[in-house]
């Protein structure tokens, strides 16, 4: 608890500190996007040393998405063993909530907002954590659905946040096994993961990845067709505008 404790108080100095892209008052049409964050709670994410620290990369770029996407809302999605029927579920936090009364504060109800934002994004990486695997396509999925579930018909097309090294790794599926340098050999991967399975409906959704392809067990010489299979998947058959930390 004294770790999950540290890291909120980290996010919100990064909240207090953020004036790039400030929320004004009255610019009551700038907070129209609904977000959505993928939290990889798998073992290859507890540190640099071993995978993604996801702890640090959500201290160092959750807020920064929130300002820089104009979220007016963020939902959740862990990465576990079957991130589908995970039992880790947060109710997505309104980050542009209305004044009760004529002497609230917007500005002030906002920041208190993304600050139960970066604490609910802390709970639920604890929890994921407890469950371990790493089915990030059933996380997009499940992410893609609740957005699609609860997206503003006056805003934008939904954001994604992906924390996460994206090593498919679950009961039925491990990347790490599946041969990927041919255009055949990736295209029977991916049909071999999609089986049985749903494709995010990910369609017109900006997808912003941090820790993609990070693990640093996977050899130089395999990134280019662990790249291809993921851009099979999520570019061309869902269709989602993906944006890698390194690009």
């Amino acid at each position: 608890m004294r770790t999950s404790a540290a890291l909120v108080a980290a996010l919100t100095l990064s909240l207090a500190g953020c004036s790039g892209m400030p929320w004004s008052s009255d610019d009551k049409g700038a907070e129209k996007v609904s977000c959505g964050l993928v939290v990889d709670g798998s073992g290859s994410g507890t540190s640099d040393d071993t995978g993604v620290d996801v702890k640090k990369k959500l201290q160092e770029t959750l807020i920064p998405f929130l300002d820089e996407q104009h979220c007016s809302s963020l939902a959740y999605a862990p990465v576990t063993a079957s991130s589908w029927n995970s039992s880790c579920r947060h109710s997505p936090v309104d980050l542009d909530p209305e004044p009760r009364t004529s002497t609230e504060d917007r500005e002030v109800l906002r920041q208190r907002a993304r600050n139960n934002a970066a604490g609910a994004s802390i709970e639920m990486l604890n929890c994921a954590r407890e469950q371990n695997g790493s089915d990030v396509l059933g996380a997009l999925g499940r992410i893609a659905q609740t957005l699609r579930e609860t997206e503003d018909d006056t805003g934008g097309d939904p954001a994604i946040l992906a924390v996460s090294d994206f090593e498919q790794t679950d009961p039925e599926f491990r990347i790490s096994k599946e041969p990927l340098s041919t255009k055949a050999e990736r295209t029977k991967a991916v049909n071999k993961l999609l089986a049985g399975r749903k494709l995010p409906a990910l369609k017109g959704m900006d997808l912003y990845t941090v820790g993609y392809g990070k693990n640093p067990t996977r050899k130089p010489s395999t990134y280019e067709g662990f790249d291809q299979f993921w851009t099979d998947i999520l570019t061309t058959r869902a269709k989602a505008h993906v944006h890698h930390d390194d690009e």
